[in-house]
């Protein structure tokens, strides 16, 4: 995996944004918009460079260039609004290229110049006249596909739209072509115009992450320097969170929109999927930043004479080029979820529209397996060897040592840990399989780790000890004394001992560094009096890791110290706390409990920067395996037949819902691995896995809201009841998932960290 870009990519990056600063800057767009969104010397400037034709191979007269140096370009192209058909020309130079001697005419004419369109839609039998086609209006090169035919048509008639803004669009009629060649028929038609449609979709969906970037810097620049009431605007906590939303949304755009790219180069069996998804997640994420930046310059935004409302047409008007987007997840979940025919391979140019079927990353079936390599340079969104042996491995594990009883146990009792279980994974080395191996770690990267809890997630396995035993002993290894880590250390791997986290408190939330239970020095012992909520595993554990102050005089975040402290030490007291997810925490009191200073963790006062990187290594390990499962099991079910024979994915209601959440949570995927990949580069990705854990969560409560809709009133029987459905599963998700966005740092504790961190905006109000 790596999720940057080459050398000379950077070089192509940074050369083609030289060009459109110059060539596409707003008062040039704006120019445009008067010969029907085509801005000639732009175009000019392109082709002088070779960047329309870039993708053709060199031995035929282009550049050589691959499908991912094409999305290099193409971002740049929506982050300067470029007023030119450039997507739909370079599409069309690879399909006229692959073509071979019946695109030769066509061909030629591109690499003299000329801009070329693509009929999105197929023309309807007996029509002549192709719906609105991007670049039509001035192209005199127009691929579509006609009946059972791919034709290219040389020099037809156009007729201009006036559209929102999206480029030179019109009409086009085929049989007014001075030339008309046929590239293709039945089956390989359909294939090579589906291809070539879904690059399109591929690559506009990283201009529309580009667009979408640009239109944020505006808006974030905007509400810095903008003030009201005496403070600058950027400094309310709405607009902060509005912000960081589309912060974390355009991240997620920009890397599904290269994924795609990647999985369409390499011939993925999701490809087709994730070009659709790509198309519908970056579209929506390009019209809700821009309409956001365009709002909060509140009047302002409505003046022509401010930039922001360029890219909130632009955006609108790209998205529509497909028609309404509903339909577009529509084609998502056919994609995603019905079965290609037998003597088609998943994904092939050959597949009809609706039949791709596709697994996701990381599922035995999704086609990876021997997918040809590619050796170039560039983003890389497959798991490396030693990522996918471990993941092979931990599934073998769960089959062999996790049963039903297992999990219906930790159900029953809300108790999400099996001792047994939690042994067996201490004895593979599980809980410590990002460590180095000299210190008894397995030595695996922040990549190969991640994937590990995903599988771990994914199946159900009742795992929150083992979580809180690996934080816990990684500050150890980190900052604990020679004795912590001769005694206690190996214990925990082991699995002979848990600990539980005394962090949050009744008054302090979220703000953990407000916390008041005191630790009173008493000679070589501290004296501790207070009480700590959500003490999960307490009852199970023969330690707490206690944040405690020390220093009330300080700063709240100076004054802390960290111990960990027996459970057996006289004056703790465990009650239990049952929640609406059906797990089990606890209220822990502590009363006069005589703390040996032996057991405190790294320096007096020093509490905060001790537990710092535990709550790093939290958020950094959100949960994708347990929602995208739920989502996967509702797809099942919606394809299970009725008595009646019909079957709740044929309602195109259904079939979007899916679609959204397993796209929704594909971004939330790559979020998380942009997070790992960026920690075994060497990184600390604080905000990176601040907006993967804000993604992810927010993404589970809503999808398992809109499932239990789907399945209706039965989906509400709990586990235990006759007429549940999937045992209970659905309802019990439903529950869960609302305290997802809680732990490890509320969603409003990742918005404020992603506003202020990431976007350098100033501490809310």
């Amino acid at each position: 995996m790596d999720l940057s870009h080459s050398a000379d990519q950077l070089a192509l990056q940074e050369a083609v944004g030289r060009l459109y600063a110059k060539e596409s800057h707003p008062e040039r767009v704006r120019a445009a918009e008067a010969t029907h969104g085509h801005d000639p010397a732009l175009w000019d400037a392109l082709t002088q460079m070779g960047v329309p034709t870039m993708g053709v191979p060199e031995g035929r007269g282009g550049g050589g260039a691959r499908l991912a140096d094409l999305a290099v370009v193409a971002e740049q192209h929506g982050a300067h609004l470029g007023s030119a058909p450039l997507v739909e020309t370079m599409v069309v130079a690879r399909l006229l290229a692959a073509a071979g001697a019946p695109g030769e005419a066509a061909l030629a004419r591109l690499l003299d110049g000329a801009p070329a369109a693509l009929a999105l839609r197929p023309v309807a039998p007996g029509t002549t006249v192709a719906p609105l086609v991007p670049g039509g209006a001035v192209a005199p090169v127009v691929v579509a596909r006609q009946g059972d035919e791919l034709v290219v048509a040389l020099d037809p008639a156009a007729t201009p739209k006036a559209t929102l803004h999206d480029g030179p669009v019109g009409d086009v009629d085929l049989d007014t072509a001075g030339e008309r060649a046929v590239l293709a028929t039945g089956r390989d038609a359909a294939g090579r115009f589906e291809q070539a449609l879904d690059e399109w979709r591929a690559l506009t969906a990283v201009a529309l992450a580009g667009l979408a970037r640009a239109a944020l810097d505006i808006g974030v620049g905007y509400v810095k320097e903008r003030h009201q009431f005496g403070v600058p605007i950027g400094s309310f906590q709405t607009i902060q969170h509005t912000l960081a939303d589309a912060h974390t949304a355009t991240d997620g755009a920009r890397l599904l929109a290269y994924e795609a790219v990647w999985a369409a180069e390499r011939g993925e069996a999701n490809a087709a999927a994730l070009a659709a998804q790509a198309f519908w997640f970056a579209g929506e994420t390009a019209e809700r930043a821009s309409a956001a930046s365009l709002h909060f310059h509140g009047g302002y935004g409505f003046m022509l004479e401010y930039d922001i409302q360029l890219h909130a047409r632009r955006a609108k008007g790209w998205r529509l080029l497909l028609g309404d987007p509903r339909y577009e997840l529509r084609t998502i979940a056919r994609r995603r979820w019905l079965t290609p025919p037998a003597d088609t391979p998943a994904g092939s140019p050959a597949a009809p529209e609706g039949t791709a079927g596709a697994g996701r990353p990381g599922d035995d079936e999704d086609g990876r397996e021997g997918a040809p390599t590619v050796a170039e340079e560039g983003m890389d969104f497959a798991l490396d060897p030693a990522s996918e042996q471990l993941r092979r491995e931990v599934r073998a594990f769960l089959a062999e040592h996790l049963t039903d009883d297992i999990v219906e146990r930790a159900l029953d009792t809300g108790t999400m840990h099996d001792w047994g279980l939690h042994r067996k994974l201490c004895e593979r080395g599980y809980l410590a399989a990002g460590w180095p191996k000299e210190v008894g770690g397995l030595g695996h990267s922040a990549v190969a780790t991640t994937t590990l809890m995903q599988e771990l997630y994914r199946a159900g396995a009742p795992i929150d000890a083992m979580n809180m035993a690996a934080m816990v002993g990684a500050t150890l290894l980190l900052r604990g004394t020679e004795e912590q880590r001769r005694e206690i250390l190996p214990r925990i791997l082991a699995g002979e001992v848990l600990c539980a986290l005394g962090y949050s408190e009744p008054d302090a939330g979220s703000d953990v560094a407000a916390a008041q239970t005191r630790a009173v020095r008493d000679g070589d012992q501290w004296i501790v009096n207070g009480q700590k909520m959500f003490t999960t595993m307490a009852h199970e554990a023969e330690y707490v890791f206690l944040l405690t102050r020390t220093n009330p005089d300080a700063p709240k975040h100076k004054g802390l110290t960290m111990f960990l402290v027996p459970m057996s030490l006289p004056g703790i007291e465990v009650t239990p706390v049952a929640t609406v997810g059906g797990e089990r925490t606890n209220i822990t009191f502590y009363t006069d409990v005589a703390v040996p200073d032996s057991c405190r963790v790294g320096d007096v006062d020093d509490g905060w920067s001790v537990m710092h990187a535990a709550l790093v290594y939290e958020r950094a390990s959100a949960n994708w395996g347990e929602p995208a499962q739920l989502v996967e099991l509702a797809a099942q079910w919606a394809a299970t037949s009725s008595p009646d024979g019909t079957r709740p994915f044929d309602d195109p209601v259904n079939q979007e819902r899916l679609a959204r959440w397993d796209t929704e949570l594909e971004v939330g995927r790559l979020l998380l691995y942009r997070s790992a990949w960026m920690a075994a580069s060497g990184a600390l990705p604080l905000v990176e896995g601040s907006m993967a854990k804000l993604a992810l969560t927010e993404a589970f409560v809503r999808a398992s809201s809109d499932i239990l809709d789907m399945i209706g009133p039965h989906a509400l029987l709990p586990r235990g009841e006759a007429t549940t459905v999937r045992g209970g599963h659905f309802e019990h998700a439903y529950r869960h998932a609302m305290v997802t966005t809680i732990y490890g740092g509320s969603s409003e504790v990742q918005r404020e960290i992603i506003a202020q961190r990431g976007l350098g905006l100033p501490r809310s109000r």
